[in-house]
């Protein structure tokens, strides 16, 4: 296990990274960012690695957003810098080959929930709370709120959010799409653990190429998503796990995959 704000370590093919500045609800500063970049690389090295699980330390809530400390002390060219490498961390989670989970406990704010939106999927506790209250302090979204939020819940559920400003729950979240499901917080733990497990136990090239083909397709035509899809679709015939896991179906049997 890695040490630090932000830790990362891998079992079972499940990686898992973990926001740990309990004194600050783990609000991220420039060297946790530098950290998480590095936990990514780990990851993006890695040949073993199936799923990624994002989630703060226990008990401290996923993230309360960006340091207000370091934002305030910075002039125009420092803050868009500061994106440049940040918003880069984020778009590099997003673009991971194995699906990506944010498990949010508690509150996701600010550059929180926008970590959260460049994960695949959002499981919420019932005691999450999310927003993007940037415009309650004079700024906006600026780690990809703007883009991302409207893609997930819609252009007018974002504008409403981010003019807002509010905080919702975690149902209201669900009811939006904002998140993907809502689990017990007493064990909201164990059913992330599970999830994740069920989505180790795929194809690794299937899912890579699913993920592939719908982020390309968000930005395509119709056609020209089409023929991502059936490209992508063909590729899976060139390879091993699309025979195993057909025969392993015919056959009533579990597939085993390769890694």
């Amino acid at each position: 296990m890695s040490k630090g704000e932000v830790r990362y370590e891998m079992s079972e093919g499940i990686g898992a990274i973990t926001l740990s500045r309990p004194e600050k609800r783990n609000s991220l500063t420039q060297s946790m960012f530098a950290q998480l970049s590095d936990a990514v690389s780990q990851v993006e090295s890695s040949d073993d690695v199936r799923v990624l699980v994002l989630s703060g330390q226990k008990g401290t809530g996923f993230c309360a957003g960006d340091d207000l400390g370091e934002l305030v002390a910075m002039d125009a060219v420092q803050a868009r810098e500061f994106l440049i490498m940040a918003q880069g961390i984020c778009t590099r989670l997003e673009s991971l080959p194995v699906p990506v989970l944010a498990a949010v406990e508690g509150f996701a704010l600010g550059g929180g929930l926008e970590l959260a939106l460049s994960c695949d999927l959002i499981l919420a506790s019932q005691n999450a709370r999310l927003g993007l209250p940037e415009t309650n302090l004079g700024i906006i979204p600026g780690l990809g709120g703007c883009i991302r939020l409207p893609r997930r819940v819609g252009l007018g559920r974002a504008r409403e959010m981010i003019f807002s400003g509010r905080i919702v729950d975690a149902q209201d979240a669900f009811a939006f799409g904002l998140v993907d499901a809502v689990l017990e917080t007493d064990l909201f733990e164990d059913k992330v653990l599970e999830y994740a497990r069920m989505l180790a136990s795929k194809s690794p090239v299937s899912m890579a190429l699913a993920k592939s083909t719908l982020n390309r397709g968000m930005d395509a035509s119709l056609e020209a998503g089409l023929a991502l899809e059936r490209e992508a679709f063909a590729y899976c015939f060139t390879l091993p796990d699309a025979r195993e896991g057909i025969t392993a179906f015919l056959e009533k049997r579990k597939p085993v995959f390769r890694k």
